[in-house]
Order: C-alpha cells, then sequence, then structure tokens
C-alpha cells in the first residue's frame, strides 16, 4: 500500500470519528448523566443580622432563554442546560433548596426563585460574564427580596454570586458549580 492510500484512509478515519463524537451516542440517556449532576451542591454562606451560617445548595434551571446562540439552534432550553448557552448570554429561572448546617432559626430548610441573566465579558463568556439578576429566598419562614451580582468563568461551570436583601440586611455569598 503506498504512502497516499494510507494517509486517505487515516484522514477518512479521523474525520469519521471526529464526526461522531460530537454527538452522543444513540444508547446514551443524557437524563440520567443530568440526574447524577443535580445531586453535587453549591456552597454558600448567609450573614443574617445576629449569624452566619453555612449552607449547601441545589438548583435546577426550569427555563433557559440564550440570546448569544446560533440561530439555528432553538433559543429556549428547560432543565438540561448546556453551558454554552448560559455564558454566552442568556437568562434563566432558577428554583434551589438549602440545608443550612447550622439552625438559621425555626428550620435548617430555605428555598428560593431566582431569575438570573448572565452577560458575556470576555472570550464570550468563556473567561469571565458576569451576573445580574433579583430573587425570592424563604428562610426560617421569612420571605425576602435579593438583589444578585457575580461573575462566573470556567466555560460557565464556575460561580461566585453576592444575593443582598436590603429589608432584612442578609448577605448570602454563593460559590455555585453549574455543570447542567
Amino acid at each position: 500500500m503506498n504512502r497516499m492510500k494510507l494517509r486517505q484512509i487515516l484522514l477518512v478515519f479521523l474525520f469519521s470519528f471526529a464526526a461522531t463524537a460530537q454527538d452522543y451516542p444513540p444508547n446514551v440517556n443524557r437524563t440520567s448523566s443530568w440526574i447524577i449532576y443535580q445531586a453535587i451542591p453549591s456552597f454558600s454562606w448567609t450573614s443574617f443580622p445576629s449569624q452566619k451560617n453555612f449552607a449547601f445548595e441545589w438548583e435546577v434551571a426550569p427555563l433557559v432563554y440564550s440570546w448569544g446562540m446560533t440561530k439555528q439552534v432553538s433559543p429556549w432550553s428547560s432543565f438540561i442546560v448546556n453551558p454554552v448557552r448560559r455564558f454566552t448570554g442568556s437568562i434563566e429561572l432558577i428554583f434551589s433548596a438549602q440545608v443550612y448546617t447550622s439552625n438559621p432559626g425555626a428550620s435548617n430548610f430555605g428555598y428560593s426563585a431566582q431569575l438570573l441573566g448572565h452577560f458575556p465579558l470576555i472570550e464570550l463568556g468563556e473567561h469571565l460574564a458576569l451576573n445580574l439578576g433579583v430573587a425570592q429566598y424563604v428562610v426560617n419562614n421569612l420571605s425576602s427580596t435579593y438583589y444578585v451580582v457575580g461573575a462566573s468563568s470556567l466555560f460557565g461551570l464556575l460561580h461566585y454570586n453576592v444575593k443582598y436583601a436590603p429589608s432584612a440586611d442578609v448577605w448570602i455569598n454563593a460559590i455555585e458549580v453549574r455543570l447542567f
């Protein structure tokens, strides 16, 4: 076999491998991996006027609208959100549940609804994106509106958000891992 023929076979193999590696194999269920990743909590610490509490937080995004994606795909997605949709420019609805390690009041649990926008700053958001939003948290049977500002990096996988409720004078600092 001559060298030219060998090169052609090698190129055909490499191109076919690259084309199939971009799609999920037909027997892979994306939902099962999504459920496993949802078990990984984010971390936050809440500064109440009288105490500070550490918490674990689990988030789910039932609805995301992305304006930074190509026009060839739908700008809407739900639950299973590709991080590229998030960091290229998006707004998302997020529901979360918190478990506090020490008791902030009557209960160790809290929950929230957030509307959070992601705005790309550096490298179309891959390296740095600005997060702005508003949230409604219920902690210790008290509901408060929070203003959210933060940054995301590492291709939209790592977020640091500061949330402040002026009515209750409560600060939440959150390190969030967003795999989907």
